[in-house]
């Protein structure tokens, strides 16, 4: 008989990729539902013949499953209405790990670069032919979607870790890209962060592997029986990148395994990060039996994600770009990688910081990751469903934070003021770099209008 599966919030990202899959993986029958918002994820829905409900309890009937989106608690309809009639409730992380375990897991995992990592290793395995299932959190060009259900024996995966969900997952290949404080909600402080990553690497039987940034203070503290290979770039690195340079919209590296030098590399996106999101996906693709000369045309064709560093159009001739990057590790790359690419551009960056918590807690990291961007325009704060009652921290604040170590800031509030200030200011040369995890992007649309 074939399984029903019901999914709660299916527009978002992971969940759209996991319904996606569900049909195929589990010979299931799927519906799902969600608010009317319009999301990215509702085209790939729609071609994969999902129909988006609005909610109601109504939807539970008939179905045999019901997967739950971590923004829901049980007091969403339709949860309460599946466990009051004793329907099984598994949240997303639960339903991925259940998943995972049916193929050769991979887990692609770290504070930043997640997304862009588990793409560059899907295109990398979809080129070589394994046909693997992937499920990434962004709209990848090169895979047609956030998704691919394929017959291969690997599960890719990207792996978060807050509180701790990837946890539920038993990868046989692990790789963690960096480890810091992102999520200060859950986590007590970065010794409780690296503590969790240690509880995954501990899974990772003795005949996978764990690929690890060798560059991260941290990734000695990682521990386990199954054999860990470092990246980076210093030569005690197993895989290195050495003599980088930058053009627009690409990198090239010489690449060397143990110093042995193995050729130059061409990545089709910019900055120093996506080179270490590229040794990742390297080492992993050695590891699975990928030949060096399949992973260089992979990393040639591959021009990144749907909001990482993704160009929107024009405004009076200066060029707009969006980027998911929102803690200040990911906003200094950015800049960084935009700085590299456009070396001679005016660079306009609009942060909209996301959540009370994070803003508050990492307010001084915030004020410093700047210093790329000739000038910073802040948006007001998008809070996060989690966070329950008031902060003292606005982004008020965190613009005179980023005055006072010399950058030009200032704080705008709404979207509407942001466009009328900017929109007669830009030209031909200017780089406008929308950035945030909220709805910042829509900013950057209504720019290019």
């Amino acid at each position: 008989m074939t399984e029903r599966i019901h999914f709660v919030g299916v527009k978002g990202s992971g969940m759209s990729a996991l319904a996606q899959i569900s049909a195929r993986m589990e010979k299931a029958a799927i519906t799902g539902s969600d608010v009317n918002e319009s999301f990215f994820t509702d085209k790939l829905l729609a071609k994969a013949g999902i129909a988006v409900l609005p909610f109601s309890a109504a939807n539970i009937n008939n179905v045999d499953l019901v997967v739950a989106s971590a923004a829901y608690t049980q007091d969403h309809p339709e949860i309460a209405r599946a466990m009051e009639i004793g329907i099984p409730v598994l949240s997303y992380p639960e339903y991925l790990g259940r998943l995972m375990a049916k193929r050769r897991g991979i887990s692609i995992t770290g504070t930043h670069g997640k997304t862009t990592t588990t793409a560059l290793v899907g295109s990398i395995l979809l080129d070589a032919g394994l046909d693997p299932t992937i499920v990434v959190g962004s709209d990848v060009p090169t895979m047609g979607g956030n998704a691919y259900a394929g017959s291969g024996e690997f599960f890719l995966a990207e792996s978060c870790e807050y509180r701790r969900h990837f946890l539920n997952y038993s990868p046989e290949f692990l790789v963690i890209l960096n480890m810091e404080l992102d999520h200060p909600d859950y986590f007590k402080d970065l010794a409780d962060v690296i503590d969790a990553f240690q509880e995954l690497a501990a899974k990772v039987p003795q005949q996978g592997k764990i690929i690890i940034w060798g560059d991260d203070a941290n990734w000695a503290q990682i521990k386990s029986n199954a054999p860990i290979i470092t990246y980076g770039f210093a030569a005690h690195n197993d895989y290195q990148a050495a003599a980088v340079s930058f053009a627009k919209g690409s990198a090239t590296f010489e690449l060397f395994y143990k110093g042995k030098y193995l050729g130059i590399f061409e990545l089709g996106v910019s900055g120093r990060h996506n080179i270490l999101n590229c040794l990742a996906a390297i080492a992993l693709g050695v590891c699975l039996g990928v030949s060096p000369a399949t992973m260089r045309e992979s990393l040639r064709n591959f021009h990144g994600t749907k909001r990482r560093f993704e160009k929107l159009g024009e405004c009076n001739g200066a060029l707009i770009v969006d980027d998911y990057a929102h803690h200040p590790t990911e906003i200094n790359a950015t800049l960084e990688g935009a700085r590299l690419a456009f070396p001679h551009h005016r660079i306009v960056a609009v942060f909209q910081p996301h959540t009370f918590t994070r803003t508050e807690r990492l307010l001084d990291d915030f004020s410093q990751c700047f210093r790329y961007a000739d000038e910073v325009v802040v948006a007001e704060i998008f809070a996060s469903a989690r966070e329950k009652g008031g902060s003292g921290i606005d982004a008020a604040t965190l613009a005179e934070k980023i005055c006072a170590t010399g950058v030009d800031a200032k704080f705008l509030g709404d979207f509407q003021q942001i466009k009328d200030y900017l929109s007669p200011k830009l030209a031909k040369d200017d780089l406008v770099l929308t950035m945030g995890a909220g709805d910042i992007y829509k900013l950057g649309l209504n720019l290019v209008g």
